[in-house]
C-alpha cells in the first residue's frame, strides 16, 4: 500500500472523529488551528502524491505559526 494513501485516510479518519470534539471546545483560535493544520497536511501528501514541489515541513508549519501568532 502506498504510504501516503495510508496517510490520506489517517487524516480523513481523524477529521471524522475529532471534528465534534473541536466544536465543543467553542474556540475559534482552536478550530482554526485543527482545520489549518488539517488542511494544510492534506493538501501537502496530495502535493507530494502528485510530486509537486513543495516546502520543507518546518517551513510550512514556521509560515502558519507567523500567521497564527
Amino acid at each position: 500500500m502506498n504510504w501516503s494513501l495510508l496517510l490520506l485516510f489517517i487524516l480523513l479518519f481523524v477529521l471524522v472523529v475529532k471534528t465534534p470534539a473541536v466544536l465543543r471546545l467553542r474556540s475559534a483560535r482552536d478550530i482554526a488551528a485543527f482545520y489549518g493544520f488539517w488542511s494544510l497536511s492534506f493538501l501537502v501528501t496530495l502535493a507530494d502524491m502528485a510530486e509537486l514541489p513543495q516546502f520543507r515541513p518546518l517551513d510550512w508549519v514556521r509560515s502558519i505559526m507567523q500567521l497564527l501568532s
